[in-house]
């Protein structure tokens, strides 16, 4: 017969762990992607794709694969029998890349796995006589495309193509279906690289990975002009537009100074390397712009002058209060510790920021894909009080 005591420790000692899994469930959410709110379900494939020109720089210990990988998130059909994917691969190389890539112990991201989104694995494309437009992802440095997710499921659901690259090097891990793994290069590469000008190996850098899209649209077409494959005729390849943040920004704009009229989503676009003449050419391009106080505080004087420019009425910028430059890559979803680190702004403590900014670049390329109006995107700026067009 057990005491009155003996209740009262078991009591305690259970209390103590229901404290303790409130604690693990605050800290380490299991935050599911936001639903998308297109007409499609949501289908995901990965491929690798041939590097023709692989990068050799001297002074430093790499070896350039000659591949890179693509993830494609695509308006699906029946996904009754396709497995939901999960936000981030359940492969320790992975949580040994985000140790590399943050500085934080491995353990901390060992639960993201369990995250589910609203993509179906290799699910069929959706069954109807509709052409996607393609939307290219251009990472950060050292950044996954999955970092990404719910804005390719917001846009896939919508009747895009979504395509994340992942260049070897660049990106915080990049595993190939033969076991051979690439971690990221580290933050300090600039520093590594043994001649030139930070502005110089800033514009080396973005000319070579700029190739990568070349490559990707490349590996696009070969699928849309194959009969045998599931994209056959669904891509719409005279629609291309690209999203680039941070260093993915400064890969879209070295773009667009070789192919005019793409149109380009840059979030707090890396701007080094670039003169402001360059900047102005490829801004004629149509562009929404996002910016955080973070990022135009880190600006030049003259680039500042540049963006400020009167133009057309195909430049947009969308100014962004509380938010930091690496809340474009869904960082804050990692855990509220972000924020209380000061990694994360407390714009990202709203619920629905992410559905925010997903929206902002949603609107944009409607209105230049599919007829959209402009207007809509400057209601959702007046709607949300942290926006600012």
């Amino acid at each position: 017969m057990k005491t009155k005591g003996g209740y009262s420790t078991i009591v305690a000692i259970f209390s103590l762990l229901m404290g303790v899994i409130a604690i693990l469930n605050y800290l380490f959410p299991l935050n599911h992607m936001p639903l998308p709110d297109g007409p499609h379900n949501v289908g995901f494939r990965s491929y690798e794709v041939s590097n023709p020109e692989p990068m050799s720089v001297a002074g430093i210990d790499y070896s350039d694969p000659g591949k890179i990988r693509l993830e494609v998130w695509y308006p699906a059909g029946d996904v009754s029998t396709a497995p939901r994917k999960g936000w981030i691969d359940n492969d320790p190389l992975v949580y040994q890349g985000f140790e590399i890539m943050t500085g934080y112990p491995k353990e901390l991201f060992e639960h993201i796995y369990q995250v589910k989104t609203n993509s179906f694995i290799d699910a069929p494309p959706v069954d109807d006589s509709s052409t996607w437009p393609i939307i290219i992802l251009l990472l950060g440095w050292s950044s996954i495309s999955e970092l990404h997710t719910s804005l390719a499921e917001s846009l896939a659901s919508a009747g895009y193509l979504v395509v994340g690259i992942e260049h070897p090097g660049a990106c915080a891990v990049v595993s190939f279906s033969n076991g051979d793994v690439h971690y990221f290069l580290g933050n300090d590469l600039l520093e590594r690289l043994p001649e030139g000008t930070r502005e110089s190996k800033v514009r080396m850098l973005s000319e070579y990975l700029a190739r990568d899209i070349n490559y990707a649209i490349e590996y696009l077409n070969g699928m849309n002009e194959d009969p045998s494959s599931d994209f056959f005729e669904r891509l719409n390849m005279n629609e291309i537009g690209l999203y680039g943040h941070s260093g993915g920004g400064a890969v879209a704009i070295q773009y667009a100074l070789a192919n005019k009229n793409v149109p380009m989503v840059l979030a707090d676009p890396t701007l080094e390397g670039f003169s402001a003449q360059e900047l102005d050419t490829a801004f004629s391009n149509r562009i929404l712009l996002m910016s955080t106080e973070e990022w135009e505080h880190g600006i030049s004087e003259e680039y500042s002058s540049t963006i400020a420019k009167e133009r057309n009425e195909s430049f947009y910028n969308l100014r962004i209060c509380g938010m930091r430059h690496v809340d474009f890559a869904m960082v804050r979803n990692l855990s509220p510790l972000t924020f209380f680190f000061g990694e994360t702004g407390r714009f990202m403590n709203d619920e629905d920021a992410i559905k925010y900014l997903d929206s902002a670049v949603k609107l944009f390329f409607d209105s230049v894909f599919f007829g959209g109006e402009i207007e809509e995107l400057f209601a959702l700026s007046e709607s949300v009080p942290e926006f600012s067009m």
